[in-house]
């Protein structure tokens, strides 16, 4: 019996799906030196199958680098958007981090591969991963810093290294978590990075 439209659709994105994941794990412990060949032998699939789907290493990468800054960059412009104070939103923020470093391997591989693809000066504008509707999220988040110090909820500085100081955090929590070494943060102390101390009324 053919195959329909739609499960031959379905069958395209189940496949892409296993490259992405095998290639983001591998790029996230190992670096973009990564070969094509490894790529394939850990998604179970041939090179032929794979290059079906990204004519090259460089496409994938790319794929892999757009998701990574919409995921980044949707998640904390959601709570960046909403109603709450500005301190409430630098707690969910909080515990959303706390929550992918002890329990999502995906949220820290893609970590990890910005990093790696950092660090192996990939060329990519950043012009195209991050706009106006989806801010790279230390942008969101230093927003949301100068509203807690208006406030006077944050701690005095400048809501930028602020931000970048907090990410900068969550990014070494997650070098220490693909070399097998768990340190899943303490919500109070990841949070006081940007907040005040709250005063004990007792």
């Amino acid at each position: 019996m053919p195959r329909t439209k739609e499960a031959f659709s379905a069958m395209r994105e189940t496949t892409r799906g296993k490259i992405e994941a095998a290639a983001l794990s591998l790029f996230a412990r190992k670096g973009l030196s990564v070969t094509i060949d490894e790529i394939a032998k850990k998604a179970g699939l041939s090179k032929g199958l794979l290059y079906s789907h990204y004519p090259s290493k460089e496409a994938l990468i790319s794929e892999l680098m757009r998701q990574a800054a919409v995921n980044a960059g949707t998640s904390v412009k959601k709570i960046a958007d909403g109603d709450n104070s500005a301190d409430v939103k630098i707690k969910q923020i909080t515990a959303m981090m706390c929550e992918m470093l002890s329990s999502s391997q995906i949220g820290i591989d893609y970590v990890m591969f910005t990093i790696q693809a950092g660090m192996s000066g990939f060329l990519m504008p950043e012009a195209g991963l991050y706009t106006a509707d989806n801010p790279h999220p230390v942008e969101s988040l230093a927003r949301i810093i100068a509203s807690a110090q208006a406030e006077g909820s944050a701690a005095k500085g400048d809501p930028v290294q602020l931000a970048l100081v907090f990410w900068a955090a969550v990014e070494g929590l997650c070098c220490f978590a693909v070399t097998g070494i768990m340190l899943p943060p303490v919500f109070e102390t990841l949070s006081r990075i940007i907040l005040k101390e709250e005063k004990d009324d007792n």
